[in-house]
């Protein structure tokens, strides 16, 4: 049964993400989101996106500038949540 919610992992650490993620999954959440503000969280979504990408959508919250959208994207994530309005990274994160 899948959830209409996004998990917000905010402070995990990268040695934690798989367990977690299998846990949510297992929950039904598909949407996974690791603030950029958590310790080392470009290594969080690479070894989630490498793991769960065929079950869920992986990517960061607290994205601010256009350089974070691309570092998401190459980490393998497919999700970007900013906290304010900024037309340039809403048009690089489309």
């Amino acid at each position: 049964m899948a959830r209409n919610l996004i998990a917000i992992l905010r402070g995990i650490e990268p040695h934690e993400v798989l367990a977690v993620g299998e846990a949510l999954i297992g929950a039904g959440i598909q949407r996974i989101e690791v603030p950029l503000n958590s310790p080392k969280p470009l290594d969080s979504i690479e070894r989630m996106a490498k793991a769960f990408s065929a079950d869920a959508q992986i990517g960061a919250g607290t994205v601010l500038t256009l350089d974070e959208v691309q570092a998401v994207k190459d980490a393998g994530g497919v999700l970007v949540v900013s906290p304010n309005t900024d037309p340039e990274v809403i048009a690089r994160t489309k």
